[in-house]
């Protein structure tokens, strides 16, 4: 661990609060080793960005309002600027309303000037619920501005409106945004703000690092950036107890406190479900585990055999007529479709348009599933995505909701009736397929997951750039062929296996 070099040490910020909270070796990084954690990935990047486009929306609401503009390298001028606003009684909002109080620098999103020299403080969330992360950001700021003299009348934060349908023409802010009112909830937690704040100080203020071993604090309620740093050069053991599917919290804390720390280790007597236990009996024989039944089973599904898959987007802020913030959008599917002699053909829709894709989405699929043979999907997510879309598109409810009884979940198959120790606790077809078809790889492919595909189609929406837009949707087309052909090719391992 690294020690920090001598001086007065660094100002707390919301951000660094939080991360205090999560884990004090997290914010002493944050503080004096920032080039020790991961690059922003894209996924993080992409959070960012919705944010922000939805904190600017969310000013809208409060018209002839003044955006503090001075950025975080510049807090001491962002302050002063505050100050003359506030003292500018013809001002009815401010934006990133900036504050120094207790060794803490904290900007509000929306500071709005109510009767008798009070204010509202309004954090905005680009989420639908608010989290228990969002209210320790609130009583952080709430306890800044009242150390700093402010009134608070009402303290709350403005999230998405689940509900608001868009008429696809300009957004109602009063509509698309929820006010959750905690007015009475953060001021209780004005004293430990105040504790913690201090132990952060106090901790900051000391020459090395605190001594914290990694645990569950590095993925909650975010994944720590300093985890690889954290982590170098450990080692872990092949198979920990966590691999065990669906273990309860309460059970891994029994497991912990009993001293287990491996699958090997864990009790005859421990109380577990029949898959964990399973699990437990492949990893102490080191071999895979194949039910009675499971040629019969995958014999089930009738030809033609469609292998089917879906992508889906889920924007914040909702880009079409009749659609709300984060509603699934499909926009691409892949159908596999193998014949009895073994014969495979492969049909394939994606939108390539910036358009609401919903209903030619359904016409393609419909006429490539046509009304025979089993649907084989890797979880149940197709049918929660048919079931939506039979009742936004009632002209081909019918249709659609034939479809579910054509289902037949591969990956139900695979849980029930098959287990590799190198499944390491997963089902997810990124774990399942590289043991089962080792020659088939995502490791070569642009997109290798469902988040990447949403963000690549989005991006595709938003670029002006043809040779661009073209590689989008090839990586798309490919991505998504890759996982109904993976159903096919881990259909045929399993059935070799059964021999």
């Amino acid at each position: 661990m690294t020690s920090r070099t001598k001086g007065t040490p660094p100002k707390l910020s919301k951000s660094r609060y939080l991360s205090g909270l999560q884990c004090h070796l997290k914010l002493w990084y944050e503080c004096y080793n920032r080039e020790l954690a991961g690059s922003v990935d894209a996924a993080t990047q992409a959070i960012f960005d919705t944010g922000h486009e939805v904190g600017v929306l969310a000013t809208k609401r409060h018209s002839g309002g003044l955006l503090i503009e001075a950025d975080h390298f510049h807090h001491e001028e962002a302050v002063e600027k505050t100050e003359v606003a506030m003292a500018d009684v013809n001002l009815p909002a401010i934006f990133e309303a900036s504050f120094l109080h207790g060794g803490v620098r904290s900007r509000a999103d929306i500071l709005v000037r109510v009767r008798g020299g009070k204010w509202d403080l309004i954090e905005v969330k680009s989420a639908l619920d608010v989290k228990d992360v969002n209210v320790d950001d609130l009583a952080l700021q709430h306890w800044v501005l009242k150390g700093d003299g402010l009134e608070i009348r009402r303290a709350g934060i403005l999230t998405l409106n689940r509900d608001y349908v868009f008429d696809g023409v300009e957004y109602d802010v009063d509509e698309l945004f929820v006010f959750h009112d905690l007015t009475d909830t953060v001021p209780d937690m004005a004293e430990d703000v105040a504790k913690n704040v201090k132990a952060m100080h106090e901790m900051l203020a000391r020459s090395r690092p605190p001594r914290i071993e990694p645990g569950d604090q590095c993925a909650a309620p975010y994944d720590c950036p300093f985890y690889d740093h954290c982590t170098k050069g450990m080692t872990f053991p092949e198979h920990p107890f966590e691999e065990l599917p669906k273990l309860h919290a309460n059970k891994r804390e029994a497991l912990r406190a009993l001293g287990v720390e491996t699958i090997d280790e864990v009790p005859d007597s421990f109380k577990l479900t029949a898959l964990q236990q399973r699990v437990c009996a492949c990893i102490r024989s080191g071999s895979e585990y194949v039910s009675s039944r499971c040629a019969d089973v995958l014999e089930e599904p009738e030809y033609p055999i469609h292998h089917l898959d879906f992508e889906t987007c889920m924007m914040a802020l909702p880009r079409y007529k009749g659609t709300r913030p984060y509603q699934t959008i499909p926009f691409q599917w892949s159908n596999h479709i193998e014949t009895k002699s073994g014969k495979l053909k492969h049909d394939a829709y994606l939108c390539r348009e910036d358009k609401d894709p919903r209903t030619e989405f359904v016409e393609t699929l419909l006429a490539s599933v046509g009304t025979k043979g089993a649907i084989c999907i890797y979880t149940t997510y197709e049918i929660r995505i048919i079931r939506e879309l039979a009742k936004a598109l009632p002209k081909y409810a019918k249709r659609l909701l034939a479809l579910k009884d054509r289902c037949w979940d591969l990956c139900a198959v695979v849980r029930k009736h098959y287990y590799d120790p190198e499944f390491h606790g997963s089902f997810s077809l990124k774990r399942v397929l590289p043991v089962l078809v080792p020659s088939m790889s995502y490791d070569r492919l642009t997109v290798q997951d469902g988040q990447e595909a949403a963000r690549a189609y989005v991006d595709g929406l938003s670029t002006k750039e043809a040779k661009r837009r073209q590689e989008i949707h090839r990586a798309l087309l490919e991505y998504c062929g890759q996982d109904t052909l993976a159903m096919v090719r881990l259909r045929k391992a399993l059935r070799d296996r059964c021999v």
